[in-house]
């Protein structure tokens, strides 16, 4: 039984802790977390790994073989892949079955892809399952699969960032053993974009790209440029977003405007210009014809996150303006952008104003066209590719501290061990620590 003066310092504890939790709570939720340990990288997968609680087998809903493609040869063992989650990316472009394969014409095409989790009759006879990062914070222990075999490779998609979806719970670490993600050590890539040669050979992103002498460009090249009278453009819908890029073009536009009149022209929903995603072609020939810069800025940061955004700008003759917080030069030649989170908004506009007046030092920012080309391409075969890597299926790792690896950094929002914790439960948990 509590004390008098231990009554009276509970009473004075409560007012203090329920206080600060109606000065916080409605303005925003703040947390305390202490750092993750280090990544340690894939290793010998534990042999108790398939003594999880079982699931109950069932027998299959459909004929399996009916499904295979018709063009697939006699006697190819196919490679089953359940897609855990919804249909998002990166697998939102995967049909059942194996259509994506033979569509994208890849060297391999005999994986199959389906959502139906009975398809195989019993969940351990897939050879992989794919969760995908924008529903892997919602799912809990009970909702992953409770039988697994050592054979089984589980995969983890991420088209998206990590500061926009990081993966908090204890649960994925010692849980998956492939990364499939844009991030250039995946196991697997997804990129946004694939880099060429002029004979067609893919040269990067990669994480040491070389990048040779630039030759200059040509006299033709020249005129398809003088049709350009105006300065930025940028295509947005996301008006605030994770990396605040919205405060940078605020302070852009500022600047241009008072200093050097010219505008930054914003279309879609977070300007006053307008061109709608369904006259998508239209919208590049603007930008083409008539613009000198384009900002190609992501919404969120993370480990190589460079999106299609920066495609907007090479492949319809503008400089591009990066934002983000990827090494550029794995995706970019010196001298063929301008990064706006390196040198800051205000000398942003002092440099783009320079280099709109000298038409010489505006040409050699396209000097990258005689030696590259800029494609966007879904990554589908990689995955295929990686399915028939008998090497890589034969060894057996796995990701020990996933979260470590994923987020980058101490995730704000994950807390203790990486778990949600709230200031001010972390307050009443404390002086109920000194008091009780």
């Amino acid at each position: 039984m509590l004390r008098p003066p231990t009554v009276r310092r509970v009473f004075v504890v409560s007012v203090c802790v329920f206080g600060l939790m109606y000065a916080v709570l409605p303005t925003e939720v703040f947390y305390v977390y202490t750092e993750p340990t280090e990544q340690e990288h894939a290793y010998k997968l534990k042999k108790n790994v398939s003594d999880i609680n079982p699931d109950t087998s069932v027998q299959p809903r459909v004929d399996v073989n009916s499904n295979i493609h018709k063009e697939t040869p006699e006697g190819v063992e196919l490679k089953y892949i359940l897609r855990w989650n919804k249909r998002i990316p990166p697998l939102h472009v995967m049909d059942e079955g194996q259509t994506a394969f033979y569509r994208h014409d890849c060297e391999y095409k005999n994986c199959f892809i389906t959502h139906n989790r009975t398809f195989l009759g019993d969940i351990t006879k897939f050879d992989a399952i794919e969760f995908n990062v924008k529903e892997c914070p919602e799912l809990t222990a009970s909702d992953l699969p409770k039988r697994r075999l050592e054979t089984q490779k589980y995969i983890f998609g991420a088209a998206e960032s990590a500061q926009n979806y990081p993966i908090c719970d204890p649960v994925y670490d010692d849980f998956f053993n492939w990364t499939w993600t844009y991030r250039l050590n995946s196991d697997i890539l997804w990129r946004y974009i694939t880099i060429y040669d002029l004979e067609g050979h893919i040269v990067g992103p990669k994480p040491d790209m070389k990048w040779p002498e630039l030759a200059p460009v040509s006299d033709e090249f020249k005129k398809q440029l003088e049709s350009k009278y105006k300065v930025v453009a940028w295509f947005v819908s996301h008006c605030r977003t994770m990396s605040k890029r919205e405060k940078v073009v605020a302070t852009l536009s500022r600047e241009a405007k008072l200093k050097y009149s010219w505008d930054v022209d914003v279309y879609g929903g977070c300007g006053i210009l307008k061109c709608p995603r369904e006259r998508r072609l239209e919208c590049f020939d603007i930008i083409r014809r008539d613009y000198y810069f384009y900002l190609s800025f992501e919404n969120s940061f993370g480990q190589d996150y460079v999106t299609e955004k920066l495609l907007n700008a090479l492949n319809n003759d503008a400089v591009p303006i990066v934002f983000g917080s990827a090494d550029y030069s794995r995706f970019l030649p010196p001298g063929s952008y301008l990064d706006a989170r390196e040198i800051g908004p205000i000398k942003l506009a002092e440099s783009i104003d320079a280099i709109y007046k000298n038409k010489t030092r505006y040409y050699d920012f396209f000097r990258w066209k005689n030696h590259f080309r800029y494609i966007y391409q879904d990554d589908v075969c990689n995955l295929c590719a990686a399915m028939n890597d008998k090497e890589a299926v034969r060894l057996r790792t796995v990701y020990k501290n996933f979260r470590r690896w994923w987020n980058e950094e101490p995730c704000i929002d994950c807390g203790f061990e990486s778990r949600s914790i709230p200031v001010y439960v972390f307050l009443v948990q404390y002086f109920l620590s000194k008091i009780i």
